[in-house]
């Protein structure tokens, strides 16, 4: 699976967004046919779109967020976002497992007629209801493309009558920890929510760190601003690397002799926290 930290949303009708976002790094594009683009501007949106991913060359991963699938645009958004560059199919609102089902098989539809493997686009869901996270075990089950899960935090701050002009990214500690548990659970990516204050950079870095310690292993991004912070959120520090460098060495050792004791720094060690020093490490690796 590969470690995506940062996912820059492209609004996809903005030829001035789109060019901007071939002079920035991410580790993925999230390109937006749904909330970014307004509703007279769809059908202009996948046309740009369309035209992008097919002269686009980039070694960030390309995903499309389409509309809901209660919309009733999700079919044309398809006939687009399903694209040999693209690896994954962003779904919000996610609600229903049969509407996820039914999905998968329209991807499945648009893969045979673009002689795309089948199977070779992913689904990353939003939660962003009530009932999609108390159904998100369901939701991240009915397709075995679903390989992301993320939480909506505006959106469901909408729906629980939560004021919108405040930061209500840290305000939801339950569903955003279930959506991240759910995603660990079934070895899936936890992608963090936006966070929408472009000025407060401590405020982005605190909300990042507050998802790590919560199980996320990346996060959208509304603005190229917000990447390098993000990624300094994500870098392990050099005391983290030492240790976790430590605990594998001594793994290895321990097993090479064959003993089941093992002490790091004076204190017991065991099968979690060697877990742990794993993913350190790949974090580290991401930022080599």
């Amino acid at each position: 699976m590969d470690l995506l930290r940062t996912l820059l949303f492209v609004p996809a009708d903005s030829l001035k967004k789109m060019a901007k976002a071939r002079t920035v790094d991410p580790d993925g594009f999230i390109f937006d046919l749904e909330d970014a683009v307004a509703p007279s501007r769809k059908v202009e949106a996948r046309s740009m779109l369309l035209a992008e991913l097919n002269t686009l060359e980039s070694t960030a991963k390309l995903w499309v967020r389409i509309n809901s699938f209660r919309s009733g645009l999700w079919r044309d958004d398809l006939a687009v976002a399903v694209h040999p560059k693209v690896s994954v199919i962003s779904l919000p609102k996610c609600e229903d497992p049969d509407e996820i089902a039914q999905m998968d098989q329209s991807i499945a539809d648009c893969e045979a007629a673009l002689s795309i493997p089948r199977g070779q686009i992913r689904l990353h869901l939003i939660l962003e209801t009530a009932i999609g996270v108390l159904r998100v075990q369901e939701l991240a089950r009915a397709s075995e493309r679903v390989s992301a899960l993320s939480f909506g935090a505006q959106d469901y701050a909408a729906e629980m009558g939560v004021g919108l002009f405040a930061n209500v990214s840290g305000e939801f500690v339950v569903p955003r920890s279930l959506v991240a548990m759910t995603a660990q659970a079934f070895r899936l990516q936890a992608i963090g929510g936006v966070f929408t204050n472009l000025e407060d950079v401590n405020g982005l870095i605190e909300d990042t760190e507050r998802g790590i310690r919560e199980g996320f292993t990346g996060k959208t991004l509304i603005h190229p601003a917000q990447i390098e912070p993000v990624h300094r959120a994500f870098r392990p520090s050099e005391q983290e690397a030492v240790w976790a460098r430590e605990v594998v060495q001594a793994f290895e050792a321990a097993k090479a002799e064959g003993s089941g004791v093992l002490v790091v720094r004076g204190r017991m060690v065991d099968e979690p926290i060697l877990i742990q020093a794993h993913r350190i490490l790949r974090r580290v690796e991401a930022h080599s």
